[in-house]
């Protein structure tokens, strides 16, 4: 997946449970850490002060599933 700059899929633990996609069942998920932007931190300049969350793509159906905190 082109989003994802990782070469290969990886297993993922979150929160000591292995990620399983509800969709298809894989284990296996590209990873990448995004910001998650608000409107007024955008406004004023300040994105770098916003959240990020750890989004992982299931390698098999594409599904994502999006973590705060890990």
């Amino acid at each position: 997946m082109k989003l994802f700059k990782q070469q290969e899929a990886q297993s993922i633990v979150v929160h000591g449970k292995n990620l399983v996609c509800p969709h298809c069942n894989h284990d296996r998920f590209w990873t990448k850490k995004v910001l998650l932007n608000s409107s007024i931190s955008t406004f004023f300049g300040f994105d770098w002060a916003d959240r990020a969350a750890n989004c992982f793509a299931c390698e098999e159906c594409g599904r994502l599933e999006w973590f705060v905190r890990q």
